[in-house]
């Protein structure tokens, strides 16, 4: 069998074609754009990172009066480092926490970023600090709350006892509940009114269950014979006992009785504390 010879022109663009497929096959495509460069699993990407500030900041103390100082007090700057914090921090005051923002001022804080400043109190509500490095673009800021009271003195009650048509011949007691009682004076007002002259008595306080009076205790407080209501003072060494009353009347003429309307009333001078 004889072989089959391809003519010179078809064999001269076979081996043409497979050359250029050759070629194709490790060229790249023209305008094709390259590949970019891959980042390595779990490697972030590089970025630009704002530096971190803080601020700690209090007014102090937690609650005074009206028109007592108020220190705003703190420090402020970049985190971990104690120095190049140099800057100004400005205050500014509200009432309650909704209020609108009042400006109180500003100073210098220095290299380490410590800060001072004294205002007066005005009002319960919140205060503002807002720092600002002097050298970058930074900012931190922090608030603190202050309660502002008046005081106000109130009688508060202790206690009170009334009765009517006792004879008392030769006495009566009466004695009040267990209670506590404010370090200080007890005011008294006790009135009475005996059929008889010739009555009295003695009122105290005292955490002795037997209710035993020293001469001249401060706690006591001994009733002159006669009508008429009067007010006095009572000073107990104690701030746990009770009230106590012992009342006497003197024997009446024949036919006649020793009856008498008696009550007292024990009050305490304290202070309220009125926020504003």
């Amino acid at each position: 069998m004889g072989s089959t010879r391809l003519p010179a022109t078809g064999a001269a663009l076979a081996a043409t074609g497979t050359a250029l497929v050759a070629a194709l096959a490790g060229a790249t495509p023209a305008g094709a754009a390259p590949e970019p460069a891959r980042t390595p699993a779990g490697t972030a990407a590089p970025s630009a990172r704002t530096p971190e500030t803080s601020i700690d900041f209090a007014a102090a103390p937690d609650e005074t009066t009206v028109g007592a100082p108020v220190v705003l007090s703190g420090r402020a700057g970049l985190v971990g480092r104690g120095t190049g914090n140099a800057g100004t921090v400005r205050f500014w005051f509200r009432k309650g926490q909704q209020g609108p923002k009042v400006y109180l001022g500003s100073v210098a804080a220095g290299d380490s970023g410590a800060f001072r400043h004294t205002v007066k109190a005005t009002a319960t509500g919140e205060y503002l600090a807002e720092y600002r490095n002097s050298r970058q673009p930074i900012l931190a800021s922090g608030t603190d709350f202050l309660a502002v009271y008046t005081n106000r003195p109130v009688d508060r009650m202790l206690y009170t006892w009334t009765a009517t048509r006792l004879s008392c011949l030769p006495s009566c007691r009466a004695t009040g509940p267990e209670q506590f009682i404010s370090p200080g004076p007890v005011q008294v007002k006790l009135n009475r009114d005996c059929l008889q002259p010739k009555s009295g008595g003695r009122i105290g306080f005292t955490s002795d269950p037997a209710n035993t009076v020293t001469p001249g205790d401060p706690a006591w407080r001994e009733f002159p014979d006669g009508e008429g209501p009067t007010t006095f003072e009572l000073r107990p060494g104690v701030t746990k006992g009770h009230f106590h009353l012992e009342w006497t009347s003197g024997p009446a003429p024949a036919g006649q009785l020793t009856a008498c309307d008696i009550s007292f009333t024990a009050s305490q001078r304290s202070v309220s504390k009125d926020y504003v």
